[in-house]
C-alpha cells in the first residue's frame, strides 16, 4: 500500500484503517490533504484484500476541518481546493466497500462531512459533529449541504448549517447521524466489532445498494460541488470570513456585519 503524508492506512484481517495523520494541527485539511484521504479511498477500494475499511483521526480528534492557519493568508480558500474537498466526501460515500467512520474527539466542518459522508458512525458520547462552515463565515464546501439533507432532512440542514452548534454523541444518535455509542476506552476495539459483524455480511449486495444510493439519491452530485465551490470561494472573500479568522488568531469573538 502507498504511503502518504498525511494519511495511514494498515489493513488488518481484511479491515483497512485509514487514519487522518496531521494530529498536531488536529488533522485539519488543506488542499493535499484532500487528495491523499481520496486516494487511500480509492486503493483500498481496489485491494481485494479489503472488505471494509475504518475512517478514524489520530490523537485527540478526528478532523477540526479546515486549516485555519492556512486560511490566515486569505488565498487559500481557492474553488480548486473546495472541489477536492467535495471529490473526498464523494470518493467515500460511492466506494463499493462499507466505509465506517469512527469518530474520536471532534469532527468539525469538512471532518464532519467526511464522518457524515460515511456509511457508519460510530462514536462516544464525548464524540462532537459540528459542522462549523458559518462560524468562520462561509457557506460550507466537502458536499456538507448535499450530504446533510440526505441524513437529516432540509429543514435540520438549514438549522445545523446556519447555527453550527456542537451535536453530541446522544443527540447524534437520536438523528440519525450516529449508528452506534461506546464507551471512550473502547471506541476502536469496538469498531473492529463492527467491521467484523460487517464483513460476514453478503457485501456484493452492499455494493449493488450503494451502487443503487449513489445512482439515484447523488446522480447530480458532481453538478452541486461546482456550484457549492462557485459559492465557497465568494464566501472566502467577504469581510465577515476575514474578520471570523481574525477573530479566532487574536483569540476573541467575531463581530459579523453581513458583508
Amino acid at each position: 500500500m502507498k504511503t502518504f503524508d498525511s494519511v495511514m492506512v494498515r489493513i488488518e484481517n481484511e479491515i483497512a484503517v485509514v487514519s487522518l495523520n496531521r494530529p498536531a494541527a488536529g488533522n485539519s485539511f488543506d488542499g493535499e490533504f484532500f487528495r491523499e484521504v481520496t486516494e487511500a479511498i480509492y486503493l483500498c477500494e481496489a485491494d481485494e484484500k479489503v472488505k471494509v475499511i475504518l475512517l478514524t483521526g489520530e490523537g485527540k480528534n478526528f478532523s477540526v476541518g479546515g486549516d485555519i492557519q492556512q486560511m490566515s493568508s486569505f488565498d487559500f480558500l481557492t474553488y480548486d481546493v473546495s472541489i477536492l474537498s467535495g471529490e473526498m466526501s464523494g470518493a467515500v460515500r460511492k466506494c463499493k466497500k462499507p466505509v465506517v467512520a469512527v469518530v474520536n474527539g471532534v469532527a468539525a466542518g469538512a471532518g464532519c462531512i467526511l464522518a457524515l459522508a460515511c456509511d457508519f458512525r460510530i462514536m462516544t458520547e464525548k464524540s462532537t459533529l459540528m459542522t462549523a462552515f458559518s462560524n468562520v463565515g462561509l457557506c460550507g464546501d466537502t458536499g456538507a449541504i448535499y450530504h446533510l439533507y440526505h441524513l437529516v432532512g432540509l429543514a435540520k440542514t438549514i438549522e445545523m448549517m446556519a447555527f453550527s452548534e456542537p451535536i453530541k454523541g446522544e443527540e447524534a444518535l437520536r438523528l440519525g447521524l450516529a449508528t452506534k455509542l461506546v464507551e471512550e476506552d473502547a471506541l476502536m476495539a469496538e469498531a473492529f466489532a463492527f467491521a467484523e459483524k460487517l464483513k460476514n455480511r453478503p457485501l456484493a449486495a452492499i455494493a449493488m445498494q450503494k451502487k443503487m444510493y449513489w445512482d439515484t439519491f447523488y446522480h447530480d452530485y458532481e453538478a452541486y460541488c461546482r456550484m457549492e465551490a462557485e459559492l465557497f470561494v465568494k464566501s472566502a472573500k467577504t469581510e465577515d470570513h476575514r474578520e471570523a479568522v481574525t477573530a479566532f488568531l487574536q483569540k476573541r469573538k467575531p463581530v459579523f456585519i453581513g458583508k
